[in-house]
């Protein structure tokens, strides 16, 4: 079964000048990419069920997000990627074995 293409959305940016361009929510992880190309992963369970529901729905709002990061998440980020490339390629679900058992 082949799995759904993993994309950054745009961020909406309702007030101006976020640093934010993009995000994705992914089970219990959002993806936050800044304007300087760099994707971040934030994990529900390395910040919290409150801080997690709260950082979703600011991207979702599209208000919010830059701020909620910069005052309470900071570096506790699970994992960092360079662009929009790597994120995709370390998202990208392992190949299933062609070796078959006897």
């Amino acid at each position: 079964m082949p799995f759904p293409a993993l994309r950054l959305q745009p961020y909406g940016n309702r007030h101006g000048g976020s640093g934010v361009r993009a995000w994705a929510i992914t089970g219990d992880t959002l993806s936050v990419e800044f304007v300087d190309g760099v994707v971040y992963d934030y994990r529900r369970q390395d910040i919290g069920p409150r801080l997690f529901t709260a950082a979703c729905a600011a991207a979702r709002a599209g208000r919010g997000l830059s701020s909620c990061i910069s005052r309470h998440l900071r570096e506790r980020y699970a994992a960092r990627h360079a662009d929009r490339a790597a994120w995709a390629t370390h998202r990208r679900p392992a190949p299933a074995s062609t070796h078959r058992r006897r």
